[in-house]
């Protein structure tokens, strides 16, 4: 068999074909950066707050829901109440018109071999987290089974991606189009941080914030990214979201 050679001369040791979503993917993600003017903030938080409120209330919510309590919910939740403060991060640009959107409908990104599939959860805002929580962890279930439907997957306003799971910091995230922003969320680590004067262990992450500058701009994205990390660090307004 004559072996095979990349068009710069280098020996083959594999063929995989591009799957169909693969294709998909590829196309939408390179549609996305030569169309918007994409530009990514990043912040390092202690997220102390976040991971005692979640242990306090995944036994609660596991008892009543019948899902054990990951972090994924509650990204989603907080999302579309910063979502909810800032409408603009909301929005799609259609026919020279930027149009704020009135629903909160969050994506959040599921790695599967197949590639990168974006369930969504819609109306977060409208639905008590108990809800949140179900949907979530049926529509994990559903797109590592392989069976989403297009309702599953279409009317997404805004995504999360966390790669905090394979040990990722922080990232520059792609927008999923036609929206307008995409939060890349990292791994929660334990580091020394300085606490009036001393330094103490704490909890951390650093959340990337990438926005379409020609809708955003850039103290908007700001704000936006202000408001969801000080939910998240505020253990009482995050209880009011969650309970």
């Amino acid at each position: 068999m004559a072996e095979t050679l990349s068009r710069h001369g280098v020996r083959v040791r594999e063929v995989i074909p591009m799957s169909s979503i693969r294709k998909v993917i590829a196309e939408r993600m390179t549609t996305s950066l030569r169309e918007m003017a994409q530009v990514t903030l990043m912040r390092e938080e202690v997220v102390e707050a976040l991971v005692k409120v979640r242990e306090e209330l995944k036994d609660k919510i596991e008892s009543e829901t019948g899902v054990r309590l990951t972090y994924t919910p509650i990204f989603v939740k907080v999302a579309a109440e910063a979502l909810k403060r800032h409408p603009v991060v909301n929005s799609v640009l259609e026919d020279d018109q930027i149009k704020i959107l009135d629903e909160v409908n969050v994506g959040f990104a599921v790695a599967t071999e197949r590639g990168l599939i974006v369930p969504v959860v819609k109306n977060v805002d409208k639905k008590d987290f108990k809800t949140v929580v179900r949907e979530v962890n049926t529509l994990i279930t559903k797109t590592r089974e392989g069976k989403l439907t297009f309702q599953d997957i279409e009317g997404g306003t805004f995504t999360i991606t966390n790669l905090g799971m394979y040990g990722i910091d922080g990232f520059t995230p792609i927008i999923n189009p036609p929206q307008v922003a995409i939060l890349g969320i990292g791994r929660i680590v334990n580091k020394p941080v300085a606490v009036e004067n001393r330094v103490e262990i704490k909890p951390t992450c650093v959340f990337s914030l990438t926005h379409d500058h020609r809708i955003i701009d850039g103290h908007v994205g700001a704000q936006f990214l202000d408001t969801f990390v000080k939910i998240l660090t505020d253990e009482q307004e995050l209880k009011k979201l969650l309970v």
